[in-house]
């Protein structure tokens, strides 16, 4: 009996609690429907004022401020050119058209604009550093790249690249490293070219030629650094070109005759 008992009881419990679930239940569905309903709210609040801030009326971008360090870009220029660019307001500027126009500038390397409250755009412009020209037609910048402004400044002291089309930064290279092979004779290299049979020809600061063949280039060029100081030097004025392309030795033309000695 006390069994039966204590089961009714258990029974009786269970019954009484699922009444009370039963009761909750409206509440919880009607705190669900609110939390529902408030986040409705705000994501259409947001929306709203998203939309708001994207008018083109609301904060006008009134000042654009031009940054970086310039030899041969003009602030003035770069912000005349940016300006018209500028179109909607602090929130609905659009970075990335300005971005690429000023990209399209010869001079520019790159460019990284940045919003200041409330009303100014800052843009830091980065300038490409040349190195040398390619030809006549354009410079190549420290990363090896070949850019062609409207104007060549022929007065700059940069060593002269001439070459096939595509290979100004393999030249830019090679310039580097020949450069490094002679600095021990306190010479530069001015001219650099390798025509369509990759010949390498320099032109050096001395004022003559030096013909170095398509192999063996830098094993020729160092054989010319290992004798040059002993036999050469005294007479470099006197050099119209020096031809490194013998096996076991070279040729040198003078400007009143042509000698040859082999086995240097």
């Amino acid at each position: 009996m006390a069994k039966r008992r204590q089961a009714i009881s258990a029974v009786s419990r269970q019954k009484n609690s699922l009444h009370w679930i039963d009761k909750l239940r409206p509440l919880i569905k009607i705190r669900k429907v609110a939390y529902l309903a408030t986040w409705l709210l705000v994501l259409t609040g947001v929306s709203l004022a998203y939309e708001e801030l994207q008018k083109i009326d609301v904060l006008p971008i009134e000042k654009v401020e031009i940054e970086g360090e310039f030899e041969y870009l003009m602030p003035e220029d770069l912000k005349r050119y940016a300006l018209p660019k500028v179109q909607g307001g602090f929130f609905s500027v659009q970075l990335g058209v300005i971005r690429e126009a000023l990209l399209e500038l010869p001079w520019v390397e790159d460019v990284s604009i940045h919003r200041q409250w409330p009303q100014t755009l800052r843009i830091r412009v980065m300038e490409k550093r040349p190195v040398a020209f390619w030809g006549d037609k354009g410079y190549v910048s420290s990363k090896g790249e070949l850019f062609e402004p409207e104007v060549i400044d022929k007065e700059l002291a940069f060593p002269l690249l001439v070459g096939m089309d595509g290979q100004h930064s393999v030249m830019l290279r090679e310039l580097g490293r020949m450069q490094l092979l002679i600095a021990e004779l306190n010479m530069n290299v001015v001219k650099i070219k390798q025509d369509a049979r990759r010949s390498w020809v320099l032109v050096l600061s001395s004022g003559f030629e030096l013909r170095l063949g398509r192999n063996d280039v830098h094993e020729r060029l160092q054989r010319f650094v290992d004798v040059y100081s002993q036999h050469l030097k005294k007479q470099e004025n006197n050099i119209k070109h020096i031809d490194m392309r013998y096996t076991n030795g070279f040729a040198v033309a003078f400007k009143d005759q042509v000698t040859r000695s082999r086995g240097a």
